[in-house]
Formats: structure tokens, sequence, C-alpha cells
């Protein structure tokens, strides 16, 4: 079983980490950030990488929290 996913970055304005969402903006929220599935790893993590607003794009381990939201996996 795969587990879910978020795509996290680095801001250029300001170096802070970032997470993206499913309306393709970038949040320091972890919770407002889009957890994906296996079948859109590829497609929304090369998305990313094609943003100027950030740098270094990567999937991050990610679980379903309280009420739905995204958080961190646990390490």
């Amino acid at each position: 079983m795969t587990h879910p996913k978020v795509i996290s970055a680095v801001s250029v304005s300001d170096g802070e980490t970032v997470y993206l969402t499913s309306c393709d903006a970038w949040t320091g929220d972890i919770a407002v950030a889009e957890l994906l599935g296996a079948e859109d790893f590829d497609w929304r993590l090369a998305f990313a990488r094609r943003l100027r607003e950030v740098t270094g794009a990567t999937l991050v381990d990610a679980v379903v929290g309280e009420f739905g939201f995204a958080q961190l996996a646990a390490a």
C-alpha cells in the first residue's frame, strides 16, 4: 500500500518551506496541502518543478490527520 504524499518545496522569495495545494498555490500550512495518491505523484511533481516561485520540489510522506487535513508522516 502506498501512503499519500504532499509536494514540498522552498519558496525562492523567503526560503520558507511551502506545500502545493489542490488549486496550484503554495502555502506554508501543511493542513492545506493537497494529499496525493500514487496515480498523481509523477504529473503533479512535474508540474511543481516547472514553477519558478519555488525550488527543490519533492514528494513528502503524509497522512490524513484530524478532520481529513494533511499532516507530515512520522519519521
